[in-house]
């Protein structure tokens, strides 16, 4: 009987587990760090050549998980992926971009997003990337 109630209490700890692991993200965000300091959804700019960071915060933390990096170009609709990354301990995820002369336009922003399949999406973050003066 006693292996019994153990291998319950396994499946019970496995099941329990499994659902955690399913929950959808409660706040999921994205921001551009415009200057130290300063995180912005919002109008973002940069001159190519520049490094662009991108940040995330997912809760609750999902730690471990491994969330994708989602970009879509100015003037598409289609969202492509980047890369992928894996959300630290306290639910955070970072995105660095080099961007060069090719990716520079004028009037039209890049959207940058998070997306845990089966958790959820962050919000988009505009990116405009210019030519400079």
């Amino acid at each position: 009987m006693r292996k019994g109630a153990v291998a319950i209490t396994v499946m019970l700890l496995a099941s329990t587990a499994q659902v955690a692991w399913a929950h959808e993200a409660s706040t999921f965000r994205a921001c551009t760090v415009q200057a130290p300091g300063s995180c912005l959804t919002r109008g973002a700019s940069f001159l190519y050549g520049d490094t662009v960071a991108i940040r995330g915060k997912v809760e609750p933390a999902h730690a471990g998980v491994v969330a994708k990096v989602l970009r879509r170009d100015p003037g598409s609709n289609t969202w492509t992926t980047l890369a992928e990354r894996t959300v630290s301990e306290r639910g955070r995820l970072r995105f660095a971009w080099e961007t060069d002369k090719d990716d520079a336009v004028q009037d039209a922003p890049y959207l940058f997003r998070f997306k845990i399949p089966g958790h959820g999406s962050s919000n988009g973050t505009e990116v405009y990337v210019l030519y400079g003066e």
